[in-house]
Formats: C-alpha cells, structure tokens, sequence
C-alpha cells in the first residue's frame, strides 16, 4: 500500500488540515518494454495519469475521462515503437479502468471535504460544480456539416433533412440557453454559438473573448486535410492570444474539440479515426503534438454526435454532484439498473447514477429514440410525447418527460420483474425525487 497525504489550507481561520487516503499502488509494467503506468490523485486534488521508465517520470496527464488515457497510452507506446498484443491491451486498461472508477470516487469525497471545511454548512443544498459566466462563447470552425450538427441537435431534426440546407455565407449566430448549477445557486447559462462558414475564415476580432473552439474537419473532403490542418492549429494559435479560458476550468480539461466528422462513410472507421487524429494532432509548423485537443469521431446519422456534445457541454457546466447523489439513492431505492436526467434541447446531462464512462453514450442514444418519436406521433394525429416505455427480454426502458422552465427526460433502466416502481410507494418515491431535483436545478 502506498500513502499519499494530501495538504491544503481549509476554512476563514486558514487551519492547515491534512487530507489521508490509502490507495493501492498498481503501478504496471507494460510487457515486453521497461515501462510502467500508475494513476493516482496529486496535490491539487487531481487525477493524474502517469507513463514512468525506470522510476523516471516520462508522460503525465489529467486526464478528462478514461477515454483519454486509452487513447494517450495507445499514442505513447506507437511513439516510443512498443508494440503490445490487443489482449494484454485491453488487460491493461481494465486494470486502470477499475482504478480510474475508484479515484473518481475518492476525488469527490475529497472535493466535497475541502468545501465543507471552506466553510459551507453541511446543510445547505450545494452544487460543487464552479461558478460559471453567465455567457459562453463557442466558435464553430472547418469544413462542411457544422450546420448540419446544430440542426440536428439543437433544432430537433432528423439526419435526412439536413441535406437541402444552404451553405453557411458568412457567419451565424445562435443563442442557446440551458440550465446552470453553479456553487452559487441555479441560473441560466447562455451559449453564444458562432457558426462561421467554410469560405469566412474568422479574424482577430472574431477570436475576442472566446471561450471554446470546436473545429469539425469533413473526414470525406480528403483534398482539404492540409488546409483544415492549417486553419485547426492556426485556431487554436488565436484563441490562446486573444480568446478568454474560462476560468472555472480545471487546467485538466481543455477548451479545444475537434470532431474528425462523417466517420459513418468509412467501413474501417476505428483505424482511420486513430490515422486522422495523429494526422491532425501534429503542428505542420513546429512538428510538435498538440495533446490537449480532445478529438471525436462523429456522424450524425448515430449517436456520436450526441456524446461528442455531451463531453463538450460538460466543459460549460459539470453535473451537480449533490444530483448524482440523490440519482443513485433513487436508484437504490426503486431497484433499477440507472438513472439519468438530460435537458432536451441541449443534451445536457444534468445527473445520473452512472458512470462517467457510460452516460453520454445513453444520452445520444435516447436523443435519437425521442427525435424518431416526436416525428411520428404527428402522424396517429397524437399530441407530443409524455412517457415512453419499451420492455425486453432482459430488461425495461422507461422515459418520462416532465416540464418545469425547461424540457427534461427522465430515463430509467430497469429489471423485468422489478415493479415496485409501478406501486403507488414506488410512484411517491419518483415524485419526491422529481421535486427535490427542480429544486435544486
């Protein structure tokens, strides 16, 4: 067992308090090279993702999920010619999957006790995502498809009838208003999305206060990987100069998203994504790996475009932590497999009971299911969409929408025989947790 000590100053009378957890050292060796891989939680209350040779430190990352140091690992041990068999890959990152669940766990204990010891009571209803501003700032940028994306997910349209849109001439400018849980309280948080068409390349100006950068590279348009490659890394030049990082954000996280898109045309989609990144990762002008752009593979005939959103809007605004407690009690207290609350018209999760690893691909898929609905309903002359359930051999899909200033599903997944949620005990339970989750959104 290996003790880490964790110190920082706590509380208005600026008390030195020590923070002690034990955790298991599972340092490991990657076989057939002298390189071991660790996570742990460092000293800003963190976790970090560790690459050492000879108890020499060589690559560390915060990472933002685990998605991202699957990735990392896969990119370092290409680096550095170790080539390992897919099986003792995938061993090694289920080691480090249980160990990222377990640290995520005991970095929110941690959070939580260096908020209550900053002076918060224990019994106030709190949040502990960060204050946030009240308007963001998000450039759109690259090639074909980014109006196709917004369409489809923020206006509610399906896959087929984005083909007959025009061409963006200029720029547009959408205004997005969603949900806030902010250490202060709930408000709302508007998003100022700009949406710059292939032809306008952005100015100086147009970089002025900008909080996010998403580019989207059309993976079909081969002829132009060098110029999106350009544009990309210009963008990202400029924002830093001239841009404003939000000052919520963990420096673990990043503000630059690249979505490699129309991955759908490609039959070999997994191999030629991993080409793609590393294409577009590496700086043609300094030769360097520009490591924090956080790179997605999406379509918007599935349901990648959904998580790629998903992990983009968790930048803007974490999930509330005192919600995902009261989403797992619920999930306890009803005998269902998850739980999760999205917000329509964004979707944004706003708590679950699962983990981060699982909840935005749940999100894109219930995205899809109620825009395929909605288009429907009209069509049995059927007003819009209260519930939804969908039962299996293995199990129960159920959705409930309920309106309260804003649009939001509740999904449930549960066993086939558990009906205590359809009893009248079960029904109160739901309804007390409906209550006490608008009060605190």
């Amino acid at each position: 067992m290996r003790k880490i000590l964790i110190k920082k100053k706590f509380g208005r009378r600026r008390k030195n308090l020590t923070l002690k957890i034990q955790l298991e050292d599972i340092r490991m060796k990657i076989p057939g090279s002298f390189f071991e891989v660790d996570l742990i939680i460092n000293k800003d209350i963190l976790i970090e993702f560790q690459i050492t040779k000879n108890k020499e430190l060589k690559y560390s990352v915060n990472p933002m999920d685990f998605s991202e140091i699957e990735y990392d690992l896969e990119s370092f041990l290409e680096d550095n010619s170790v080539f390992l068999p897919k099986n003792r890959f995938k061993l090694v990152l289920g080691r480090l999957e249980v160990r990222y669940l377990d640290l995520a766990q005991k970095q929110q204990k941690l959070k939580e006790r260096e908020l209550i010891n900053s002076g918060f009571s224990e019994q106030k209803e709190i949040s502990f995502a960060q204050p946030i501003a009240p308007v963001q700032k998000v450039l759109l940028l690259g090639g074909e498809g980014k109006t196709s994306i917004y369409q489809v997910i923020f206006e509610g349209k399906l896959p087929h009838e984005t083909k007959t849109i025009n061409h963006t001439r200029g720029v547009e400018k959408h205004e997005i208003t969603f949900p806030s849980l902010s250490s202060i309280g709930s408000s709302q948080q508007k998003l100022i999305l700009w949406d710059f068409g292939s032809k306008k390349p952005p100015t100086q100006a147009d970089f002025k206060n900008a909080t996010l950068l998403l580019f989207v590279v059309d993976a079909n348009d081969v002829n132009n990987y060098e110029l999106f490659r350009n544009q990309l890394h210009e963008a990202i030049s400029m924002i830093k100069l001239y841009g404003s990082r939000p000052k919520f954000l963990d420096r673990s996280k990043s503000n630059i998203f690249c979505f490699i898109h129309k991955m759908d045309l490609f039959t070999n989609a997994g191999d030629q994504f991993k080409s793609l990144v590393e294409y577009f990762r590496l700086n043609p002008k300094t030769k360097e790996k520009s490591y924090e752009i956080k790179f997605f593979a999406t379509s918007i005939f599935d349901s990648t475009i959904y998580i790629a959103w998903a992990k983009l809007i968790e930048i803007l605004m974490p999930k509330s932590s005192k919600l995902n407690q009261l989403s797992n009690k619920l999930k306890e207290d009803l005998g269902l497999y998850a739980m999760m609350i999205i917000e329509r018209s964004t979707g944004l999760p706003i708590c679950s009971s699962k983990t981060l690893l699982d909840d935005n691909s749940l999100v894109g898929s219930t995205n899809r299911i109620l825009l395929v609905t909605d288009k429907v309903l009209p069509e049995y002359e059927l007003s819009s969409l209260d519930s939804l359930k969908i039962e299996t051999a293995n199990g129960i899909l159920e959705l409930r929408i309920f309106k309260q200033h804003y649009n939001y599903v509740l999904i449930m997944i549960y066993p086939p025989h558990e009906r205590k949620i359809s009893t009248p005990a079960g029904e109160n339970i739901l309804q007390e947790f409906i209550q006490t989750m608008r009060k605190s959104i």
